[in-house]
């Protein structure tokens, strides 16, 4: 019974692919060309994770409307810096606002993802300026320690490279950092006098944030940046300190 039993599972899976290598199968043809990540942008692919992850729809949802409590004055077309872009949820968020932006981003995987989103296949593009560097102190190269390919902990932070291999269970992952590669690196200030100023500036950098706010000398009206804790705490407070001195009140 056994034998026949997996006889039959064999022969069914030649026949009846299940529905998750269907969807792989799917999503690598997708991918050849270059529509996955575009699709994953439209309504249509909103609408399916309404009906197959309701909680996930409605943390998107949740997100959505804390950015727009956030910047209750945002106009269409105003500028907003995503400094550390990744894949572009974020972007998508600032987009659905209305505001237009730079999409500042050192990882060939993740510029890739950011122009099939948001570029390419498209009868109108959306307001999306991508730059291919990471934003740092002041204009020149610098390492970015990598894990995988589009990885959200790529960092140009050795320090957090470090704490990540040393304990990735704070992430659920073991982490290597095995590859390095040198970027390109711009400055805030740079991307100002490229582009404009900002209405808001969201600084996600996995441990290099206070490099970031280090190449910025005129304030802008809103940002945010992500500390690492504990590791990056005397980080964390001389962030605020190079703030403080931009614009002592507030």
């Amino acid at each position: 019974f056994q034998t026949q039993r997996g006889a039959n599972s064999r022969t069914g899976n030649m026949t009846n692919p299940s529905p998750t290598a269907t969807r792989k199968a799917a999503g690598a043809a997708l991918d050849a060309l270059g529509l996955h990540e575009r699709l994953r942008a439209s309504a249509l692919y909103d609408l399916y994770w309404r009906r197959a992850a309701p909680e996930l729809a409605a943390r998107a949802r949740q997100e959505l409307a804390f950015y727009r409590r956030l910047l209750p004055d945002l106009r269409p077309g105003d500028m907003i810096f995503d400094v550390g872009a990744n894949t572009g949820l974020k972007t998508g968020i600032f987009l659905r606002l209305g505001a237009r932006v730079v999409a500042a981003e050192p990882d060939a995987r993740c510029r890739k993802i950011l122009a099939e989103k948001f570029l390419r296949w498209r009868l109108r593009p959306k307001p999306v300026a991508l730059v291919g560097s990471a934003v740092g102190r002041a204009p020149g190269r610098a390492t970015m320690w990598v894990d995988a390919p589009g990885s959200a902990l790529n960092t140009l932070s050795p320090k957090w490279a470090d704490a990540l291999r040393e304990d990735g269970s704070r992430v659920g992952a073991e982490f290597a950092f095995a590859a390095q590669r040198e970027v390109e690196v711009t400055t805030i200030d740079d991307l100002v006098s490229q582009f404009g100023q900002p209405r808001f500036v969201k600084i996600d950098v996995e441990g290099f944030e206070l490099e970031v706010l280090s190449g910025m000398h005129r304030p802008v009206p809103l940002l945010s940046f992500e500390v690492n804790l504990p590791e990056f705490l005397a980080e964390g407070r001389r962030c605020i300190e190079v703030l403080e001195a931009l614009a002592p009140v507030g």
